[in-house]
């Protein structure tokens, strides 16, 4: 998720009503989030527009937006969903999402499948497919 400050907000007249311009903002968790890539329509022009998405559900929100197309989309993982020593930004072809059981515990984890087939997953704990039951595709 993201955090904004009152120092950082920009005094622009241009703006809808109810938005806000910020010089910049602070990702408060250190995990994964999403850059996408779209345009925007209002039945005369269209954009180019960037989102930042703090949660894979977002994605399907601007899907389902007519105004929207979304052209692709990026996750930005940090070290210790990469498996590097840095941050990477990386376009995705694929976020699926199933079901993991430890002992007593059961939880859902997120699947990553990257352009270039590589995949990642939403905990470190987790390095392939066959932990994961009832897989579903959240994004293609």
């Amino acid at each position: 998720m993201f955090q904004t400050f009152d120092s950082a907000k920009l005094p622009i007249f241009w703006k809808d009503v109810g938005e806000s311009v910020w010089s910049y903002a602070e990702l408060m968790v250190n995990t994964t989030w999403f850059y996408a890539d779209c345009k925007v329509t209002d039945g005369v022009d269209t954009v180019k527009s960037t989102y930042l998405l703090s949660m894979s559900s977002q994605i399907s929100d601007l899907i389902n937006q007519p105004e929207i197309t979304v052209r692709s989309v990026y996750i930005v993982s940090p070290p210790y969903i990469n498996g590097t020593d840095s941050w990477k930004m990386s376009l995705l072809a694929k976020i699926s999402a199933g079901k993991i059981r430890y002992e007593d515990y059961e939880g859902e984890i997120e699947i990553y499948e990257l352009e270039n087939g590589e995949k990642l997953y939403s905990s470190s704990e987790i390095n392939s497919d066959e932990q994961i039951e009832s897989v579903r595709i959240l994004y293609s």
